[in-house]
């Protein structure tokens, strides 16, 4: 048997166990291949950038654990920069496991083992400070810095509930949730996930309704886009922003050519382009998820062309394409 024979009768296990090591060496050991940023991505990230702590944004976590491998690290990474930028961010869900979505999300920004954590203080924790009438965001870190609070080495910054943040959850029929929200955002969500009264807090006093909302990220896996689009952007200007997975990216296209949306991440590398971006700018140490899923995906595609031409060269070195064509003509 030639060696062009051995080749194209290999047995397939053998590719299963090289895709295999394809897809687990990059996780152990980063290749760190270079994502240039997509213009629709820079659009978001730059839209971000230039807001201050006196806009606010509506990051909805509009998908479920299906999805969540493509939506949870552009959901991460918005937080992420609106944190570092300490703009106040509202978190909604479209489906009532987006709302446990969120929590996963805020957790792993969380982490104390993370190099690139935030300190979360609860609401109850700096209610002292509220008392004596500080509730910019300045004030707030002062004073809660001079009550002796320190950061670790490897923590970014603090995140103050009800400040900086406010877990709204999960609501049925949310494109009539959006329509309320228009006029007030505290008809349709009193309380937070915890129980705390919204009208309290010093972010809901200066955002009291979606028209005093600067921009709408929804990370989706579903039809979120679509009432964002309906009832925020077109009904009363909302800035909108998506956040979608691969095979959805093409259908949504439109809405950036007609204008309709400031910009769109789509797939695993929409969320690596985000996160690039925030590691270049320092608002990350070191690369995310998405960033190193990334290494995984062209590492795999890589090999698969690599087999794919390996094998065209083995059936027409060993002369195999013209025994076909003999068959045919018995």
């Amino acid at each position: 048997m030639s060696i062009w024979e051995k080749m194209l009768d290999l047995d397939r296990r053998w590719i299963f166990l090289l895709i295999g090591i394809a897809c687990v060496v990059p996780f152990f050991t980063p290749l760190g291949l270079p994502i240039l940023p997509s213009q629709e991505v820079i659009a978001i990230y730059d839209y971000i950038e230039n807001l201050t702590t006196d806009n606010a944004i509506f990051v909805g976590f509009d998908f479920d654990p299906g999805t969540a491998a493509e939506n949870m690290p552009m959901g991460v990474a918005v937080l992420r920069h609106a944190f570092a930028r300490h703009i106040p961010v509202f978190i909604t869900a479209y489906g009532p496991l987006g709302q446990g979505m969120a929590a996963m999300a805020l957790e792993e920004i969380t982490n104390e083992d993370s190099d690139d954590y935030y300190v979360y203080v609860n609401w109850e924790d700096w209610a002292s400070i509220r008392e004596q009438g500080i509730t910019d965001r300045a004030g707030i870190e002062e004073a809660w810095v001079a009550a002796g609070n320190t950061l670790a080495e490897n923590a970014h910054g603090w995140v103050f509930e009800g400040r900086d943040i406010a877990m709204l959850g999960y609501l049925p029929y949310f494109h009539l949730v959006i329509l309320g929200m228009s006029s007030s955002i505290a008809s349709q969500f009193p309380t937070d996930i915890g129980g705390n009264s919204l009208e309290e807090m010093p972010m809901y006093q200066d955002h009291k309704s979606l028209r005093d909302i600067d921009l709408a990220v929804t990370t989706s896996g579903s039809s979120a886009c679509v009432a964002w689009i309906t009832y925020g952007r077109e009904k009363i200007g909302l800035p909108v922003a998506f956040g979608v997975t691969a095979v959805m990216a093409t259908d949504y296209y439109i809405y950036m050519q007609s204008g309709q949306i400031i910009g769109q991440m789509g797939g695993l590398r929409g969320a690596a382009e985000y996160e690039t971006l925030l590691l270049r700018d320092g608002y990350t140490k070191s690369p995310g998820k998405a960033f190193v899923g990334m290494d995984v995906q062209n590492i795999a595609h890589l090999l698969i062309i690599f087999l794919v031409i390996l094998g065209n060269i083995a059936f027409f070195a060993g002369g195999f394409n013209k025994k076909t064509k003999l068959k045919g003509r018995r």
